[in-house]
């Protein structure tokens, strides 16, 4: 992970004056590395000592080692893509984007975690993933999938429905919470009403410091990109869909699961050509 993915993935933490400083350092990497501290402040509006903070806040040692983190990167990085950019290098560009985002998230693991993260997907009564708006596909999606182990699993569109379900898990389930941004406040009402029934959460999110991340049990940080293409937008699911994917393969190397896949897919294969 370079220094712009750190403060990409640190944005949602940063105060207002220093989202100032990193949304001009990722809009205008190649100049800030030959700029004095004093220009970079007046560009951000901001003053010479928030940036210092800034550089502290990001692990650091100050405004020098930052210009050094950026020149390190600025050869590697790929070209920044607009509406006058080639086909060609739309496609060469997203494809070693999304190739870099799948590498961090793999990166970003902790074995000792993950551990545990698979052991409770094995030993629990069922799974609730819950998911809102656009990271909805990958719940269902993971549902389908851990059925498929037989890890009897669910997964509801409607929020309304997530928490009547909610309400009726036990100590023996387990809920998964997915998240780009870790901040939203309907999944962090399911993680109160699992926390009262003892009910550990894995929450898979962009930001390791997010709220959800922090009332989790447990946490795997999907990464992505999008800021690169989409200053606004964070909309990628590519991610938290390749975390699911990795927790399913790993599972499905045990015979026992792998044959429950074999069985199911005996049963639908009526509907195959």
């Amino acid at each position: 992970m370079n220094i712009l993915d750190h403060i990409q993935q640190n944005y949602p933490t940063l105060f207002e004056s220093e989202k100032k400083i990193a949304d001009f350092i990722l809009a205008n990497t190649a100049q800030v590395i030959n700029m004095p501290i004093a220009v970079l402040a007046k560009h951000a509006k901001v003053s010479e000592a928030s940036i210092s903070r800034f550089c502290k806040k990001i692990q650091l040692t100050g405004f020098h080692q930052l210009k050094i983190e950026l020149a390190k990167i600025q050869e590697t990085r790929p070209a920044q893509l607009s509406e006058h950019s080639t086909l060609s290098d739309q496609l060469r560009t997203i494809a070693q984007t999304k190739a870099d985002e799948l590498n961090i998230s793999t990166e970003n693991l902790d074995e000792a975690q993950l551990v545990q993260v698979l052991k409770h997907l094995t030993d629990c009564r069922l799974v609730q993933f819950v998911a809102i708006g656009n990271t909805t596909p990958v719940a269902k999606d993971a549902a389908y999938r851990f059925n498929q182990l037989g890890i009897t699993s669910v997964a509801f569109d409607d929020w309304q429905v997530q928490a009547a379900f909610t309400l009726n898990m036990t100590a023996d389930d387990l809920l998964v919470v997915i998240s780009n941004s870790g901040e939203s406040t309907s999944l962090l009402k399911l993680i109160d009403v699992v926390k009262t029934k003892g009910i550990k959460v894995i929450a898979v999110t962009n930001h390791p410091e997010s709220p959800i991340s922090l009332v989790s049990d447990y946490h795997l940080t999907s990464f992505s990109r999008d800021a690169f293409f989409h200053k606004d937008y964070y909309f990628s699911r590519l991610s938290a869909m390749y975390l699911i994917e990795l927790l399913f393969l790993i599972l499905s190397q045990d015979h026992a699961r792998l044959s429950r896949i074999k069985a199911h897919e005996d049963v639908i294969s009526s509907d195959k050509i």
